[in-house]
């Protein structure tokens, strides 16, 4: 697996100029809301939306400052939908931290996640770019219909694979995409390669996503996060997909079963999982996160051979085998 500074390093300076802005979030005036927002910093992840807008902007032409604006109303829409996330699904952890929810309440949660959806429309306002703001405004309309989708489809049983891929792709897919297309319009590629790393991006959306839900059933990985959750929520995911279509008619009754109780145990959750295991959903799920990992690397053809592109195909296979 490649480091992280192997894969930011011919972004190191836009990244810092990021990070920076990103900082300057926290500082409102309001001392409840900076902490809030300070707080949400301490539960980031590896920045994978924004480095990924950085490098594709990178490989075009040299990363320009609405590249970097871009990538701030990137991030902070992805933090918002967390925000929110985690109010709905009731988390009390995100990598390992307590959630906002969790410390201030659901209120209080909200609000800062509007305050923080504010400042996305702000963002876009001042890069004033039309394609842009076209991108980010459908792509968060996308990721609204993408969480209802997912509450609806709970304790959804007979969900089909097509069902599972239309949530995924709205829910996770879009931003990914969004992030590469608009690394692209920053730095005036034309409307094909624009298009293409569009697809890209959806390509890595997909596998990332299909490899959060294999996490998911790993009880044995250090991922920041409780394992099982999403059987929990009762939440239909990919593996399960592919293990129920290998089961016999009493195993899937005896899922089934599980799956439409009020809650559902610690060792119900272990029980799942391990049958799941056994009847080849983890590794048919593998094999599929390969499939779209290929076809992402292969979309990368387009690029100049340059720095940037050879930390993408390494952010590439980052994702393909991330543990948390």
């Amino acid at each position: 697996m490649a480091s992280r500074y192997e894969i930011i390093k011919p972004i190191e300076d836009s990244l810092k100029e990021f990070n920076l802005q990103y900082e300057g979030l926290a500082n409102s005036g309001i001392k409840l809301l900076d902490t809030m927002v300070s707080h949400i910093g301490q539960t980031r992840g590896k920045q994978l939306r924004p480095i990924l807008l950085l490098l594709i902007s990178g490989a075009f032409d040299n990363t320009s400052n609405k590249a970097v604006r871009a990538a701030l109303a990137i991030e902070t829409l992805h933090i918002t939908t967390l925000i929110h996330d985690d109010v709905v699904d009731e988390s009390l952890l995100r990598r390992g931290k307590q959630t906002l929810n969790s410390i201030w309440g659901n209120k209080l949660a909200v609000l800062v996640g509007d305050y923080l959806y504010a400042k996305v429309l702000n963002i876009l306002v001042d890069i004033d770019d039309k394609e842009i703001l076209k991108t980010i405004s459908s792509v968060a309309q996308e990721m609204g219909e993408g969480e209802l989708l997912q509450q609806e489809n709970a304790r959804e049983y007979n969900l089909t694979e097509d069902r599972y891929y239309e949530v995924i792709r709205k829910k996770t897919a879009v931003l990914f995409s969004a992030c590469c297309k608009i690394g692209a319009i920053a730095s005036n590629a034309t409307n094909e390669e624009i298009k293409t790393m569009a697809l890209f991006g959806e390509y890595l959306g997909i596998a990332f996503q299909i490899q959060d839900d294999i996490l998911d059933y790993s009880k044995e990985l250090n991922t920041g996060k409780t394992y099982g959750n999403d059987i929990r929520e009762q939440k239909i995911t990919l593996p399960l997909i592919f293990g129920l279509n290998n089961a016999t008619e009493k195993q899937k009754d005896e899922i089934r079963e599980l799956y439409h109780k009020e809650t559902i145990t610690q060792q119900e959750v272990d029980s799942i999982i391990d049958t799941i295991t056994n009847l080849g959903g983890i590794a048919k799920a593998k094999e599929t996160i390969d499939m779209y990992i290929n076809k992402a690397y292969n979309l990368l053809d387009c690029l100049p051979n340059n720095q940037h592109k050879q930390s993408l195909q390494l952010l590439i296979q980052d994702i393909a085998t991330r543990e948390k």
